[in-house]
């Protein structure tokens, strides 16, 4: 099932075009293979951010035994690793270096494993006798290169991890499958057990990542929000029929996260209240983005980013 689709960008270099129709490509060939699964969750063109570091990923499978970053390169003509897992592309006659996008997707593997850590307790089921958390999951990575592009490797190149993107589909499958086979196993061979979701679970996990997902701040875009507003000015700016209880009509509330994304959680009443985001025009999908305690309301078709809430801290409300 495809969640995300590649966010429209700025193209201002021919690099950035050429890696725009990369990504647009692998998309393609993920949305085809996977758009009728449900127990395969796509979601692409994924910008995540913690503290003050920010993950990138081009496209993300999250199936039941845990995740897989797919890392998008525009080859044209030919590139060429060698046996010290150095990167270097032919480019208008020339042979350049490159950064490694393996090593590039690991950092991001990273990224992800520390950022769903920090959730682990929330999105996952105490079911299991020995605690776990989302780190124990596989937190796999794959290189997918244009199809036009070489990929030439030395004798001694030992990565099996880069693949043509019309390729990257049969090897996700056959990862998994690999997955299932190894724990049909267990029983006979051995202890060793790869973790894996429930549906519920698997559903959870897909739905906290994509509302995760926040839009690189337009440049030269006027800020809507420079300083903490005082606790007064905050309730009045939130006090309007659209951020109040729907039981008790009470604005102490505040917008908290559960299985079905952000909703309002009333302080008093303890009821759950769901948030009804409005933009300009019917064909706006505007979504929340989280700033710590701060959440604005950012719209990518008229590019905009308002203040639309803040929590009041200290607040002893719980997560449903």
């Amino acid at each position: 099932m495809i969640l995300k689709e590649i966010d429209k960008k700025p193209l201002t270099s021919t690099m950035k075009k050429y890696g725009a129709e990369a990504e647009k490509q692998m998309a393609f060939y993920l949305k085809r293979a996977f758009q009728n699964s449900d127990d395969v969750y796509i979601i692409n063109d994924l910008r995540l951010v913690m503290d003050d570091d920010v993950a990138q990923i081009d496209h993300l499978v999250v199936h039941k035994f845990g995740f897989i970053i797919i890392e998008s390169k525009s080859v044209t003509s030919k590139i060429i690793v060698n046996e010290y897992q150095e990167w270097s592309r032919y480019y208008k006659g020339n042979t350049k270096g490159m950064p490694s996008p393996v090593q590039q997707a690991q950092r991001q593997a990273d990224f992800l494993k520390e950022f769903l850590e920090k959730s682990s307790d929330e999105l996952l089921k105490k079911r299991l006798i020995f605690k776990t958390s989302l780190k124990d999951f596989k937190f796999d990575t794959m290189i997918a290169i244009s199809d036009s592009g070489i990929i030439e490797r030395t004798n001694k190149t030992n990565i099996d991890t880069v693949f043509k993107a019309d390729q990257i589909t049969n090897q996700i499958k056959n990862s998994i499958e690999n997955y299932e086979k190894e724990n049909n196993k267990v029983l006979t061979l051995s202890l060793k057990v790869n973790y894996q979701f429930t549906k519920e679970t698997l559903n959870k996990v897909a739905d906290f990542l994509l509302h995760s997902h926040q839009t690189k701040p337009i440049k030269n875009q006027e800020k809507t929000y420079t300083k903490k507003m005082p606790q007064t000015q905050q309730l009045t700016k939130q006090n309007d029929e659209t951020k109040q209880c729907k039981r008790c009509h009470s604005t102490a509330i505040e917008i908290t996260y559960g299985k079905y994304g952000y909703y309002f959680k009333c302080k008093e009443c303890h009821a759950n209240t769901s948030i009804k985001l409005i933009c300009k025009s019917s064909e706006c999908k505007p979504k929340l983005r989280k700033e710590k305690q701060t959440f604005f309301k950012e719209c990518i078709t008229c590019k905009t980013s308002d203040l639309y809430f803040e929590n009041i801290e200290n607040s002893d409300v719980n997560v449903a």
